[in-house]
């Protein structure tokens, strides 16, 4: 073994001994002494040693891992927000609060809510919490044919879509039942299979029901009740549709499956799409149907409405990025 290839395999263990030390302190209350002293060196030493290796702090990267910890428990588990504050070394919700809000530029129970398709917080070190060994680990990047960097914009499209819904819906709050019943929605966009959308409270519920209905043909399962159109109903389900569509789009792109098909049960006949297909459909009208109802709630006075231009949306802060 050449002088070089000794070298890369101690830096290589020395990587594997500082994520060590810090992957045994997540679960308890530590300070940078104790950090040390696991490593077995002194705390400037330790400290200088590990920010020249891994590019952050010890504690700026402990910090980070539980963040992304926290995160991941919101996306994928029912445990409740004050619990997971404390598992993440915060002693209250509040401040929990605010250090997830910094990091994340949302809340815990917005991010709870919007279900982003991921938990990464930006880093140059590639050090992440990795799920499957609940610990930290070194994350491959995700690469095209030519071991380029990929860009893949399902996170922008659908977070964006879920946030400029959500703003129309709540705006729909402060209208009345005649405005919501009454008033057209000028240039809407139906599908040939679909009944034609003639009102404000018909084109917010098709931007819901379409995530509904592709969830139940992708599962299995049943039609699913569309009966509560009032705004506040419509907001609770987009919620939950959302957030189960978002899982199927993270299934799909995790694993390859956008060519991929699927027979959908719902429709009579039954008919075959492609998974990518389906959730380009899911986009494109989507996006049609935002701009007609946020053209009609403009001409009703809707002055507080957003436009709902992606680079605005994504400079406010509300955008969450891998």
């Amino acid at each position: 073994m050449d002088r070089e290839q000794r070298a890369r395999q101690q830096f290589a263990a020395e990587i594997n001994r500082f994520l060590r030390v810090i992957a045994l302190s997540m679960d308890i209350n530590v300070d940078g002494d104790r950090l040390a002293d696991d490593a077995c060196m002194s705390r400037f030493h330790f400290q200088r040693t590990f920010q020249r290796i891994l590019g952050e702090s010890p504690g700026a990267l402990r910090r980070r891992l539980l963040l992304e910890r926290a995160a991941h428990q919101l996306q994928e588990t029912l445990k409740d927000v004050t619990e997971i504050a404390f598992d993440s070394g915060y002693q209250s919700l509040e401040g929990f609060s605010r250090g997830f809000r910094r990091a994340f530029h949302v809340s815990p129970s917005h991010y709870r809510r919007l279900a982003p398709l991921r938990y990464r917080l930006h880093c140059s070190n590639g050090i992440h919490y990795d799920p499957s060994t609940r610990e930290p680990g070194r994350m491959a990047r995700q690469r095209d044919d030519k071991g380029e960097d990929t860009l893949d914009l399902t996170d922008r499209l659908l977070q964006h879509d879920a946030w400029m819904t959500r703003k129309l819906l709540e705006h729909a709050q402060t209208l009345t039942s005649e405005q919501l019943d009454c008033v057209k929605v000028g240039g809407s966009t139906t599908v040939p299979w679909e009944e034609p959308e003639q009102t404000l409270r018909s084109s917010l519920a098709r931007m819901v029901f379409t995530k509904e209905v592709w969830v139940a043909a992708v599962r299995g399962l049943p039609m699913p009740d569309d009966s509560d159109v009032s705004p506040d109903g419509m907001l609770k389900r987009l919620d939950r549709s959302y957030a189960d569509f978002m899982e199927i789009v993270r299934e799909v792109r995790e694993q390859g499956k956008w060519d991929e098909t699927f027979v959908d049960g719902i429709c009579a006949p039954p008919e075959t799409f492609t998974f990518g297909g389906m959730i380009a459909h899911v986009i494109t009208y989507s996006a049609c149907r935002r701009q007609a109802v946020y053209k009609t709630m403009e001409a009703l006075g809707g002055e507080d409405l957003c436009h709902g231009d992606p680079l605005d949306w994504e400079m406010s802060g509300a955008f969450l990025p891998g």
